[in-house]
């Protein structure tokens, strides 16, 4: 599903070349679950980011089903990160002013499938929410709900598309260890069950033991 070769990414600071990527070689299969771990400033969120199609390598190839994603087009891009891939990031990206339903419902917006109605759109959201097991938390905003439960809304909103990657960067670095294993536990199960390959950027070493493959950076190089 994913294969990339000689990823490198420099950024540009003042006069100073950043290099976060140092020549990344990667292939990951369709259902495999993959931990990334490294310390600050290893290149792991940089490469997730890549990845992802947040990003774009200064030098190197990525090819997502065998599409070389550099000569994507915007649109072509927009609707990989809209449809294909499922984001779930630490501080939950979660708009503050709408309900957990909105926020949800916000990937349809976007889609390519404009012909759902207001009602399809709306309960295709609800689904998703009662699969997280948020079915009475609809309503509710962001403040008024817990860190375990904001993380749930986000990966409703993350899976509402049916994608066929989850990309999960630090989805516990907010939480306490009795709601990271209930969330953890959530993001495996939704990736058995629908077949995605998941994708966890994270620093620690049980969850990473869940996953079937670790790949360790250092200095902007994969080094195991």
């Amino acid at each position: 599903m994913i294969r990339i070769r000689g990823l490198r990414k420099i950024y540009r600071v003042g006069t100073e070349a950043v290099h976060a990527l140092r020549g990344v070689d990667l292939d990951i299969s369709a259902n495999e679950m993959v931990a990334i771990m490294g310390s600050s400033g290893s290149g792991k969120s940089t490469l997730m980011n890549i990845l992802g199609c947040l990003d774009t390598p200064t030098h190197g190839t990525y090819e997502l089903d065998g599409k070389a994603v550099s000569r994507m087009s915007a649109d072509e891009l927009a609707h990989v990160r809209n449809e294909k891939i499922g984001f779930v990031f630490q501080a939950f990206e979660l708009l503050p002013r709408q309900t957990a339903l909105a926020n949800v419902e916000l990937p349809l917006v976007y889609s390519r499938q404009a012909n759902l109605t207001w009602r399809e759109r709306r309960e295709r959201a609800e689904r998703s929410l009662k699969r997280v097991g948020l079915g009475s938390r609809m309503d509710h905003r962001p403040n008024q709900l817990s860190g375990g439960q904001q993380q749930r809304v986000a990966i409703a909103r993350a899976i509402l598309n049916n994608p066929s990657i989850l990309m999960a960067d630090e989805p516990t670095g907010n939480l306490d260890s009795h709601t990271a294993a209930g969330v953890v536990e959530l993001m495996f199960e939704v990736a058995r069950q629908d077949g995605l390959a998941l994708l966890l950027v994270t620093h620690d070493e049980e969850l990473a033991r869940r996953c079937g493959r670790t790949i360790r950076m250092k200095d902007g190089r994969v080094v195991s």
